[in-house]
Formats: structure tokens, sequence, C-alpha cells
């Protein structure tokens, strides 16, 4: 037999130094803990026995007041929320609420938070309460219509709608029980837009400045209510205020009221009084006082 060839020696496999260095590296590393730590259980909220309730009748100038409920744990702290066709009534954050003229046609409902000591903040709300109701009963229905004279140069269906949301507001006459609805044609009285050139055509004591009533027209003028009046304006006053007050004063004529003067400097203003052209101390007003309803 030939000869065996002699064996090699093994080969040592050298390293690069830079995949040393990464070696070395990771084995430097902090090994991560067996377990991270557990994020702290959220707080479990307290349980309702009897979900919150409103005590109190559900007509403007009443006082409602809420109930929070059974809850359990017992509870340590409550707020209020007080809510209006379920959006949030600004500042109403009491357990009682006085209901006023924007609630009146809206439904009541007061959303309830508590807390106990170990318990996150829960929260339920209560059923609405029935649509509020003006603060006096209807005790006299008139019916209006609307209509125009002269060349115009503002909306009717404007003036046709604001109108009666001046006889619906809860601030008005209808505070004192008189319900305005609007016909197509005739009616107890006339709503009447005229240009300010027409004015005189209803009598010779209608200027061409101001709005007025004669018989069964209640008529406002357009320039008037386009730009309400100098003293108005001067006073920084909105222009719908002075819409209101010029149909609930003129109107007010209608009823059978006559002008009155101021009560007292600082005192609100009668909206008999002829506040286009004076105020005699008093303030701004376009609503009819208590007294003159």
């Amino acid at each position: 037999m030939p000869p065996r060839a002699p064996s090699r020696a093994p080969r040592v496999r050298r390293l690069r130094p830079s995949l040393v260095a990464a070696a070395l590296f990771l084995t430097l590393l902090p090994t991560a803990p067996l377990a991270a730590a557990r994020e702290p259980s959220p707080l479990p909220g307290l349980a309702t026995v009897e979900v919150p309730s409103i005590e109190g009748r559900a007509r403007q100038g009443e006082e409602l007041r809420a109930d929070p409920g059974r809850w359990t744990p017992r509870r340590d702290e409550t707020t209020y929320r007080w809510l209006r066709d379920g959006e949030r009534i600004r500042g109403a954050r009491e357990r009682r609420y006085r209901l006023g003229a924007p609630d009146v046609g809206a439904r009541i409902s007061v959303e309830v938070r508590v807390r106990a000591e170990g318990y996150a903040w829960t929260a339920a709300s209560s059923a609405a309460t029935r649509e509020v109701a003006y603060a006096a009963p209807v005790r006299r229905r008139v019916t209006y219509s609307v209509t125009t004279r002269g060349a115009l140069t503002t909306s009717v269906a404007v003036f046709r709608r604001q109108a009666q949301e001046t006889y619906d507001d809860a601030r008005g006459w209808r505070a004192g029980g008189i319900e305005f609805r609007r016909v197509p044609r005739g009616g107890d009285f006339t709503l009447v837009l005229a240009a300010a050139s027409a004015m005189p055509s209803f009598s010779s004591t209608c200027s061409t400045t101001w709005s007025c009533r004669i018989g069964r027209y209640v008529v406002i003028n357009q320039e008037r209510w386009k730009h309400a009046s100098p003293a108005w304006n001067a006073a920084r006053r909105p222009l719908r205020d002075y819409r209101h007050m010029v149909v609930n004063h003129e109107t007010g004529h209608w009823l059978g009221r006559g002008h009155v003067g101021c009560p007292g400097p600082g005192s609100l203003a009668p909206v008999m009084m002829q506040q286009s052209k004076g105020l005699d101390g008093c303030r701004f007003n376009p609503w009819p006082l208590p007294g003159e309803r």
C-alpha cells in the first residue's frame, strides 16, 4: 500500500475585528427583566342603583331640583351639569336650576357625576322633562296677517319670520298669556312692513321717520327695521333687539297700551316708552315689563 498522506492541522478561523466588537457589545447590553412592570389597573366606577331624576314643574320661572340618585358604594363627591335639549347650559352647574325664557319649548335634563375614594368619576343622566311651558297659560288668542306697502329693499320673508319669533318669545307679550297666530289673510290685525315714503298713506300722524299703529294696522317703517334708530345705534345695541322692541311697541298700541315714561333713572325702559326718541335716564329694553303685560 502506498504511504498515507500526512493529515493537515485543523484550520483556525479568525473572526474579523468588527464581528468581535459587535458580539462584545451585545454581551454587555443589560438584559430585559423577565416580566415588564404592569400598568396600574384603571379604577372601577360606581354602580348605579337608582338613576338621577328631576323634581319640579317644567314651567318658565319655576325651579328644578336634581336628585342625584343612588350609587354603590356610597358617593363622596357629586357634580351637576344641566342640559337643554341635550346641550349644556352655560353656567348651570348647581343642584338647582331656575327655568328662564330660553328654556321654553325645550326639554331639560341633568347629568350627574359622582366619585368615591378608590373609584373613578362615574356619570349618569336623568330623563328629560316634558317641554317647558310658558309662565302664563294662554288667556287670549289673536290672529294677524302680514302685508307690505311701497317699494321695499329688505326681505319680507325675514320680516315675517322674525315678527313671529318676537310674538312667540317668552319675554314678550306671550309671557302675559297672549298667543299670536299668523294667518294667510285678514285676522284680528294686520302687520305691515312699509317703505318710509308710504307711511303717511296710513294717516297724517304717521311720519316718514317712525313706525305707527292706525286702527287695525300695525305699521313698521322699513328704514327703522333696516337701520334701527340713531339713539339705539349710539348705545351699540343689536339691530335684532330693536326689531323686537318696535314690533312689541306698536303691537302694544293695538293691544290697548298707551305711551308711558321712565319709572326712574337706571331702570329698564318700559316697552311702551318711546325709546327711539329718548330714555330720560332709563335703559334700552325690547320687552314688555311685568307690569305692562
